[in-house]
């Protein structure tokens, strides 16, 4: 028991309270220490695997693409993959989420790590197919637009709508499923500004194409009839035909020693000009080619319009150089009616977009040019337009709704046992706004009695178009007949 009255208890007291004090002031070191520490540690788990993305530098991030409206076309960020590296190495979850990364840093097991990896995002990768392009380990694009992004190093805007891509690709691919060709395009082209705003490629073979290959570009066809409009236009240009005048087509015509039919054999002679379209006459198109000089004045004409030589789609992505085939013979008189030579659908699309917007310079692109041209309109660009419109009727309603002008054209393929199945049609015909082209390769079912284009792909362009016309710039119209 102390004492208060003895001086050395009230020593004791102060050494008691001393040591107290020391106590109290440890005690709130101590805790004021692991505070601190737990805040560190919270500090490093928020900024390990699941932020560290705030703390990249941004230089090692390869662009973004964008499509016309800004959607997220192709863009760099990492994944995390969480693995266990104990004895054997074994990944337990490759891309794994965030939340599932809390629950493993939860669990404190010091096996297991997480991988950190650039990645190169495609978030409409199938509806995107072969237009993209690819990157390789290092994070660099080594094909298609990716390949342009290495150079330009900066953002890029496409012309490509990705909702109207959306659509395009269910219709495209159910039309696919009953068709069963080895594969199938389809492109929509914004007439005025030039911008390709759907880009659709399904492949549906075993063996697809590489994703290095850009189909629009990168394959060549003979596409048949559809150049029949090309023959027309430079006879039309030179002023070597009438639209009254009429062609004997019902009198045989000859290539060298090889007989030219018609199918399926015209039941009326002569034909006009605009018959000759309508029942895609081969004899009518080597006719109408037979007023013009070969060399000076149609191949000058198939030179300017693109048909020689390789194109752009803009990104500094060419076509391929067309292949001319010698074993059909003269190229004057197989070109009128599509053979003869292989072009890439680029080419068909550039060729149609000049002579139907009177505009020579025109060239479609993947590149957004924010640009609005007029059509240019000639006698000759206004007559091939109610040509095509005539010569396109169908009783589907979305052709006068819409005053859809067109061109089918069907050919074989090599052996003659399959064929090329186009149909490239534009729209509205008194001022065109939009061109679409549709292609399969080898379709095995039709919708009609014959293996054409108008069986197969004409009614799988007007099912897209149901799809996709509210998301277009159009007013539906509604006509009686045509001016032809």
């Amino acid at each position: 028991m102390i004492n208060l009255s003895n001086e050395t208890d009230y020593k004791l007291i102060f050494k008691t309270k001393n040591l107290y004090n020391f106590f109290f002031l440890l005690t709130i070191v101590l805790f004021i220490g692991v505070f601190l520490k737990i805040s560190i540690l919270s500090l490093q788990e928020k900024n390990s695997p699941l932020d560290e993305l705030n703390n990249i530098n941004s230089k090692i991030f390869s662009p973004t693409i964008y499509d016309t409206a800004g959607n997220r076309l192709a863009y760099s960020d990492y994944n995390f993959s969480i693995f266990k590296d104990k004895n054997i190495f074994e990944y337990l979850e490759r891309d794994a989420s965030n939340n599932k990364i809390r629950e493993t840093l939860f669990i404190g097991n010091p096996n297991i790590k997480f991988e950190k990896i650039l990645t190169r995002k495609h978030p409409f990768d199938k509806i995107l197919s072969n237009t993209l392009g690819q990157v390789d380990i290092d994070h660099k694009g080594v094909s298609l637009i990716e390949k342009t992004l290495q150079k330009n190093n900066e953002d890029l805007i496409l012309g490509i709508d990705i909702n109207i891509q959306k659509k395009v690709f269910e219709v495209l691919n159910e039309e696919i499923k009953f068709l069963n060709p080895d594969y199938g395009l389809n492109v929509i082209v914004d007439l005025s500004k030039e911008e390709i705003i759907s880009n659709v490629f399904i492949d549906s073979r075993d063996q697809k194409f590489d994703d290095s290959l850009m189909p629009i570009k990168d394959l060549l066809f003979e596409f048949g009839s559809v150049f029949k409009p090309f023959t027309v236009y430079s006879a039309l240009k030179n002023k070597k035909i009438d639209l009254n005048e009429f062609f004997d087509v019902d009198q045989p015509v000859f290539i060298g020693a090889k007989l030219i039919n018609d199918y399926p054999r015209n039941s009326s002679s002569p034909l006009q000009v605009k018959d000759i379209l309508k029942s895609s006459s081969n004899r009518g198109a080597i006719l109408i080619r037979r007023t013009l000089d070969c060399e000076k004045e149609f191949k000058d004409d198939f030179s300017n319009l693109g048909l020689l030589e390789n194109v752009s789609v803009g990104l500094n992505l060419l076509s391929k150089v067309p292949e001319i085939n010698n074993f059909r013979g003269s190229y004057c008189d197989n070109y009128p009616y599509g053979y003869g030579m292989a072009i890439s659908p680029i080419q068909l699309i550039n060729a149609y977009g000049k002579i139907v917007t009177g505009r020579d310079t025109f060239m479609a692109t993947f590149e957004k040019k924010s640009i609005d041209k007029s059509n240019e309109f000639n006698s000759v660009s206004t007559s091939i337009n109610k040509l095509l419109f005539y010569a396109n009727e169908t009783s589907e309603e979305l052709y006068k709704n819409f005053l859809v002008a067109g061109k089918t054209g069907t050919a074989d393929i090599s052996d003659k046992s399959s064929q090329n199945v186009t149909y490239i049609s534009y729209f509205p015909y008194n001022n065109p706004k939009y061109l679409s082209l549709t292609f399969m390769s080898n379709p095995k079912n039709k919708y009609g009695p014959y293996m054409t284009a108008g069986n197969t792909v004409k009614p799988v362009f007007f099912n897209i178009l149901k799809e996709i016309y509210v998301n277009l710039d159009l007013s539906i119209l509604d006509i009686k007949g045509t001016d032809i």
